[in-house]
């Protein structure tokens, strides 16, 4: 009735407005725990979200039926559980344009729970994502909601996040990849490539920032789909190969695919660009088997390269740091997924290397960001380096023109680096962080070995000054520390190194 809703209502606003004690706050949330926890009321937790138009109340609802519906499913009846999808769906037909964000979040999760728990029991939970094209056709507003639920259906279904047991989670996961995720990323595409002809009419540019946003997501929610069962760790380094589905290939090989990525990132600002940089990163770690033969990979590694060429040469985004770093992860997923011989092979190979070659070394002298997207950039050198060996004729490599200016610069900046860290902070060591230390050295002993006689000559060029520095100041007999600490941190790297 109108009064327990209006109770509900101050609840709410006691839990979530944010103006109230931590006692208050924890009162209200023991009297609204029933909502959640208490299988009986879930018709009542539909009513409220029904009569409500408190944005607070509304989430409240929302996430007590998620809670409700997650513990307790075996025990509402099918007609319930079918009910509920359809009240949130048609919700969200009818008011989420007009609902607050955080609400239609609420509201999509929700949708995307019921979705996943009930997937094998009714063909109407299953047919979610077809009627939710529906969306994509109605207004501007309506379209980014309708994105909004393929990306929650996505993450529900490639996240075991209801506790079920691994093999029900991955029957499911692989029923969704069969049935509906090749239709979907086709969707995200054709949003992006909307979007960038201007055919989607008068939009504001607010529209314009959320379906972007929603359609890169949604792409790289497709890409980064655990296809295989595989479960990757997040915080692992990266992924390596992305398993493509066979059926995959049409769209993956499709020229206008990479195209809509590249002109995705070259139009729009940050978060959106790194989204798609992200993307041309799974797509450039697309399984090889794929390809029906080695001329059709070839195609697709000379348009990829071809793109990253035409970044390099306006350096369009790259002065945004998240911009900057997914592009040197780009250019280390390319060498670790294709083979120096195929780059070799790619007419725009001469000229790329030339360019990456002056991006890394401008890179490494006054970079100011974070040295973990440098050593992206480290990682690539090493590879190409030592992939020489194989090369076997197919092609020259042109490594011996950049490699030695570009390892000399790595040296210079990391030494450079040394000696500003203590200078700045005499009693800060440089080089205690031994893991990123051991992960440098890895990668930089190949290009110092690949003309080792130069290379031997450089370091003896920049030792030699400092032992003699450092003892002409031990002779003195003047208690000079602070510069012996430098002398001492540019001695250690340079020991390091060797």
């Amino acid at each position: 009735d109108a009064h327990t809703l209006q109770e509900v209502e101050a609840l709410s606003q006691q839990l979530y407005g944010g103006a109230t004690s931590n006692e208050v706050r924890a009162e209200a949330e023991r009297q609204l725990s029933v909502l959640s926890t208490n299988p009986e009321m879930l018709d009542q937790v539909r009513q409220i979200l029904e009569a409500t138009s408190q944005p607070f109340t509304q989430h409240l609802a929302c996430t007590s039926a998620a809670k409700q519906l997650t513990t307790n499913w075996g025990r509402f009846s099918a007609q319930q559980r079918l009910d509920m999808r359809n009240f949130t769906l048609t919700f969200l037909a009818n008011k989420g344009p007009t609902c607050e964000s955080f609400v239609v979040v609420a509201l999509v999760s929700l949708l995307a729970r019921i979705t996943k728990l009930g997937w094998f029991e009714n063909s109407e939970h299953s047919d979610v994502p077809k009627e939710v094209t529906q969306f994509l056709s109605a207004s501007v507003d309506h379209c980014v909601i309708g994105l909004q639920i393929f990306n929650e259906l996505i993450n529900e279904m490639n996240i075991n996040k209801t506790g079920q047991p691994l093999s029900t989670h991955r029957k499911k996961s692989v029923s969704f990849r069969d049935r509906n995720l090749l239709q979907i990323f086709q969707i995200s595409l054709q949003t992006l490539q909307q979007l960038l002809s201007g055919t989607l009419g008068q939009i504001t540019p607010s529209q314009d920032v959320r379906l972007r946003e929603q359609s890169l997501r949604l792409a790289l929610g497709c890409l980064s789909y655990d296809f295989i069962g595989t479960s990757v760790d997040e915080s692992t380094e990266d992924v390596g190969t992305v398993q493509i589905p066979s059926n995959w290939r049409s769209i993956i090989e499709d020229e206008t695919t990479l195209s809509t990525m590249l002109q995705s990132y070259t139009t729009s600002q940050p978060p959106q660009s790194a989204q798609a940089m992200e993307c041309l990163s799974q797509l450039a770690s697309v399984r090889r088997s794929l390809f029906p033969n080695q001329e059709c990979r070839q195609v697709f590694l000379t348009r990829l390269l071809s793109g990253i060429a035409g970044i390099l040469r306006t350096r369009q985004g790259l002065s945004e740091e998240v911009n900057f770093h997914e592009f040197c992860r780009l250019l280390s997923r390319v060498k670790s997924n294709f083979q120096l011989s195929e780059m070799v092979k790619s007419e725009v190979y001469p000229d790329l290397l030339s360019l990456i070659a002056t991006f890394t070394v401008e890179s490494f002298r006054s970079c100011p960001f974070a040295s973990n997207s440098l050593y992206y950039l480290l990682q690539l050198w090493s590879r190409m380096v030592t992939s020489v060996a194989y090369l076997k004729g197919d092609g020259e490599s042109h490594l011996d023109r950049y490699v030695p200016d570009v390892t000399q610069t790595y040296i210079m900046s990391k030494l450079q680096s040394a000696r500003a860290s203590l200078q700045a902070n005499p009693s800060e060591d440089p080089l205690e962080n031994e893991e990123q230390l051991v992960d440098q050295l890895d990668s930089a002993s190949p290009l110092c070995r690949y003309q080792y006689d130069r290379m031997a000559e450089f370091l003896l060029s920049l030792f030699d000054p400092l032992v003699t520095q450092l003892q002409s100041l031990a002779g003195q007999g003047t208690a000079m520390p602070a510069q012996i600490e430098v002398l001492e941190g540019e001695l250690a790297w340079l020991v390091y190194i060797v």
